[in-house]
């Protein structure tokens, strides 16, 4: 899906607006066949660093198997409708388009499981602006460019 189908649509998702202060969420992750693999709640918190336009944004996921990961984001807006981001784990850098209602978000991420174990894993999120404070967001992780499980997480500005 293109980022332009969602030109002109409201209300606006602007990253430097809506990951700015405290977040709360949930999410779900499932198998491409549709099975339940985890569940975690959310939370995060967000600040505007005016000097370099950037946002630091740090969110954190408790799973149901008690293990947790700490995303550290600096995003920056680099011209209308595009952003680039940077966290630890990153191979290379987040690439976002923003559109509308929509922003989509592309990145490579080293990500920590349960047993202890990390995998390189393929990020595509899309992000839905509901209403000035929740989104919804539909993403899929994968390996070598091939999809294997679907997230479904709500966030809501608190």
């Amino acid at each position: 899906m293109a980022i332009d189908t969602f030109a002109g649509t409201t209300p606006l998702f602007l990253p430097e607006r809506f990951f700015i202060g405290r977040l709360e969420g949930g999410a779900v992750v499932e198998s491409l066949v549709g099975g339940l693999l985890k569940r975690a709640a959310i939370s995060g918190h967000g600040e505007l660093d005016s000097d370099t336009d950037t946002i630091v944004f740090t969110e954190t996921y408790m799973f149901d198997d008690g293990h947790s990961d700490t995303l550290k984001w600096t995003i920056r807006k680099i011209s209308e409708g595009q952003y680039t981001g940077h966290e630890n784990r990153l191979e290379g850098k987040a690439i976002g388009e923003q559109a509308g209602c929509a922003f989509h978000w592309k990145y490579t991420r080293d990500t920590p499981q349960g047993d202890g174990k990390s995998f390189k894993l393929n990020f595509d999120d899309w992000f839905y602006a509901i209403d000035d404070r929740t989104s919804m967001v539909r993403g899929s992780a994968g390996r070598a460019g091939i999809p294997f499980a679907t997230a479904h997480v709500a966030y809501k500005k608190i």
